[in-house]
Formats: structure tokens, sequence, C-alpha cells
């Protein structure tokens, strides 16, 4: 599902001083892929290429820009988005133009992007997300990625992201108060399938992440049944 947004851009304000310093036509390239568009246009929506062409930097003069580190179609996107105000958000390009948008000052554009993955957060996707926030200084979108694991922690400990953790992320998630569990058991029960996920490598983690379950919590029979009688925890000298 796409979601538009649209901008609303006052010309007025940086009129003034664009006459005389904005040229025509300016092409950016970015690897392979080479753009056009108006200064004026950019500078007028986009507060990256505002400062840029208003404080007498080398490419107010020249013709061509070279744009690092940004995704072609994501800046043809922004582009686009400078001259008629219209772009569509999708799961394919929400990161790249979020990215975008925070590197050219887009607020409103990074606002929306960060909007669009909150509400498609999911126990598949939610460790994703919460690093790629983490990444790009999405604060709320962060403390939302994170308040949904610690709600759907069983879910989200049966994906393939939690699987795939490293060994500190999956320790300081266990050891959390606010996970949403019916009992310390399924605390247990994720812990022991991050390591059979990986058991010559992570099986050594084994003695750590059980100090931070609170199996004292566990119901009595499911310490005998199970805890004890699980090969990894009868393999583990230290677990004894």
């Amino acid at each position: 599902m796409k979601k538009e947004m649209k901008l609303f851009v006052d010309e007025k304000k940086t009129a003034s001083r664009m006459t005389w310093r904005v040229q025509d036509l300016l092409y950016q390239l970015v690897g392979d892929h080479k753009f056009s568009a108006h200064r004026i246009v950019l500078a007028a929506s986009i507060p990256y290429f505002h400062a840029m062409f208003t404080n007498d930097m080398m490419e107010c003069k020249q013709d061509e820009i070279v744009m690092q580190g940004m995704d072609p179609s994501a800046l043809e996107a922004l582009i686009n988005f400078a001259y008629n105000g219209h772009l569509a958000i999708d799961q394919q390009n929400v990161q790249s133009l979020l990215m975008g948008a925070s590197f050219l000052q887009l607020q409103n554009i990074k606002d929306a992007c960060c909007t669009f993955l909150r509400e498609r957060l999911h126990p598949k996707n939610c460790l994703g997300v919460r690093q790629f926030a983490e990444t790009m200084m999405c604060a709320v979108l962060y403390d939302a990625a994170n308040s949904f694991i610690h709600q759907h922690f069983v879910e989200v400990s049966m994906s393939e992201e939690f699987l795939a953790l490293p060994f500190d992320d999956v320790l300081e998630l266990i050891s959390r108060d606010e996970l949403n569990v019916k009992s310390e058991e399924q605390v247990f029960e994720a812990a022991l399938a991050w390591i059979r996920f990986d058991r010559n490598q992570r099986e050594s983690f084994l003695p750590e992440l059980l100090s931070k379950i609170r199996l004292p919590l566990c119901r009595p029979q499911f310490l005998t049944d199970r805890v004890q009688q699980d090969d990894l925890v009868r393999c583990c000298h230290k677990c004894r």
C-alpha cells in the first residue's frame, strides 16, 4: 500500500536572496545516473540545496553536482517531489527515501517515512526497523519499535531477525522487565532457540543467558522436566 503526501512551498521567503544567486538548470550525478532540475525549485523546496545555493558555496557556479551516498531512485523521487509536491511511499522505497530525506534535511518526508514504518511494525520486521531507526536517529520510531518488541516478544523470538541477533542484543533484550510474557518459561525457550540456531558458535553463551532468566519464577515441574533435562543445560558444566 502506498502513502501519498503533499508539500506546500512558500517561495516568497527565499526569493529575494535567490533571484541573483540561483542559476537555471543544474545536473546532479549519482553514480551512472544523471538528473536535471532547476536550482530555484530545489532551493525553494529542499533545505540542503537552499543552503548550498544561497551561501556562496562552490556548487553555486557548477553545472553539475555529484551527490555521494544517495540512492538514485530516491533522489529522483525527491526531485519530482520538489516540483509537484507528491511522493508515493511504499515498502520498497521507504528506507531509501528516509535516508535521502535525512541527507537533504526534509524533515516532513522523514517524519512521513517513520510513520509509514511505525504503522507497519510486525514481529518479523520490528527488530530490523528498530536498528534502522537507531541508525537514522529517528527517536519516535525507535521507541515505537522497542515497545512493539516488548509487547510481542514471544512472536518476535520466533522470527529470523531474532535468531540472527548478536549475543549482546539478545542478552539485553531478555533482561528487560518490560517483556510481555505469560511466564519466564517463554523467555527460557526463546534463549535456547537462539542458541540452537547456531549451536557451535553460541553454546558458550548459555550460562550468561540463563543468569538473566528469572528461573525461580518458573513452575517447579518445568524446571525438573524441561530445564534440567535439556541437552544444552546438561552439557554445560557451569549450568549445573
